[in-house]
Parts: C-alpha cells; structure tokens; sequence
C-alpha cells in the first residue's frame, strides 16, 4: 500500500465522503428523535395496517414491527439506506479503477514509482476506509444520541451491529470494486452492481410472498441483512457472516489480482 495514494484517494472523494456521511449521521438522528414520538403500539398498529407487499418492499417481514429493531430495520435500516451506501460505494469503486482508466488519469498514477499491486491495495484499502465512515455515520447516532430518546444499544450490541453493517457493505463494495478493476468507464461497474443489487432485492421481495425465488436465498446479499435481529437482541444466522465475509475477501483480493494483470493503456 502507499500512503500518499491512499491520502490523495481519500481527499479526492472527501466531498463525496463528506455530504453521504452528513446525511447518514442526519437520517439516523432524525429516525432516533422520531421513534418516542410513535410509541411502540401506536406504530405496530400503524404499520401493520400497511399491505403485507408494502411492507415487504422496505424489509419489514422478519421482526416484530412492535419491537425497536422492528422501526429501525423498516423505517431506516431497510430499503433507503441499502439504496444510499451502495449509491456512495459503487460511485467510489466505478471511479477507482474503471473511471481513471477512461479518462486517462491512472496512466499517469502508474508513471510515478509505485507498482501495480500497490495501487490495487490502496484502492481497495480506501474503499474499507469509505466503509468505516458509512459504518460509523450510520450506526454510532443510535448509540449516541439514543439514550436522550429512551433507546439504550448495549455496546455488545452495537458492535455487533456495526460489524455486520460493515461485512454488508464490504460485500456490495468489494463486487463493484471487482466489475471496476475488469472494464473502462465508470458506467458499467456501477450499472452491473446496481442491476445485481436490483435482481437480489427483487428475488428477496418475491420470495415473501412466493416459493419461486427463495432458491436465490443462500447467495441473496439482501435476504440475510436483517440488522433488526440484531438491535432486538436475536442471533444472526451463521450464513449471513460467511457469505457477507467470503464475498467481501474474495472481491477485494480479485480486484487486486486483475487489476494488477490488465492493460490500463
């Protein structure tokens, strides 16, 4: 790894990384601050009053909607932040490796005294740093501001929380990191993940109310992120570590190893 890559990376997406983290850190405060103005029964009730596919479509069909893993995971946790970190990471993987290649920059990058493998690492390094602040931004306001609003996270829980958010992310960033270290132009990287992303929401959705898809469901990334579990104190299936785990170190190692094979020219 080089460090004065990683720092130039790093300050040439810190806008980036800025406006993503300040929304994160200002969604999860605004979902803190709201949840007491509810009241548990009276959001179960409201809730539960929705269409099963409704509620299907924002990751509300495995916890109690009553419980406070059962808000989180509904009302923030589900959906629109899956939508938001895999927005900022696939922008920051298309761009690492395909996206300089395009427009001509990571010819220059690899004139200066730095092997190819070293850049790879740096990147790829970089994007586990954009992922601590994703992680950090969207998690942390909980533990922090939670007490105020009668929600107390153990910290056993809020680690756990917090790692499995992290392997989440790893895994959708390192497949877009994977797609980027293969093409030129930031487009289809960032395309292809989305599409998969898409395909898996899609699967997991269908499979709530149909036995069709749940064939997708050992490999389907978001069929196993249930945070909500987590934050009510439930044990998380084994498989959802391994495959989030897996996922993220074989396409942070493969993006390394193509990257450092292919023709940049």
């Amino acid at each position: 790894m080089n460090w004065t890559l990683l720092r130039g990376t790093l300050h040439q997406h810190r806008t980036s990384i800025f406006w993503f983290a300040f929304g994160l850190v200002s969604y999860s405060w605004m979902m803190t601050w709201f949840y007491p103005q509810l009241g548990g029964t009276q959001y179960a009730d409201m809730v539960e009053s929705l269409p099963p596919e409704m509620l299907a479509i924002f990751g509300g069909t495995e916890v109690s909607f009553a419980s406070l893993g059962g808000y989180f995971q509904t009302e923030y946790l589900g959906l629109m932040w899956i939508i938001i970190v895999a927005s900022a990471l696939m922008i920051f993987a298309a761009r690492a490796f395909a996206g300089e290649i395009a427009e001509g920059t990571m010819e220059f990058v690899l004139t200066q005294p730095v092997s190819r493998v070293k850049v790879a690492v740096t990147r790829a390094v970089a994007l586990i740093g954009y992922a601590l602040v994703l992680a950090v931004s969207s998690f942390a306001p909980i533990k922090i501001f939670g007490p105020k609003y009668d929600i107390d996270l153990s910290w056993g829980t809020f680690w756990q929380l917090f790692a499995f958010g992290m392997l989440f992310m790893l895994a959708i960033g390192g497949l877009a990191l994977l797609l980027s270290s293969m093409f030129r132009g930031g487009g289809k990287p960032g395309g292809i993940a989305a599409g998969v992303l898409f395909l898996m929401w899609i699967a997991d959705l269908v499979a709530n109310v149909s036995e069709v898809a749940e064939v997708l469901d050992p490999v389907n990334l978001v069929t196993y992120w249930q945070p909500g579990r987590i934050i009510n104190g439930d044990p998380v299936a084994d498989a959802a570590w391994w495959l989030y785990g897996i996922l993220a170190a074989v396409t942070l190692v493969g993006s390394v190893v193509i990257f450092s094979r292919r023709d940049v020219a």
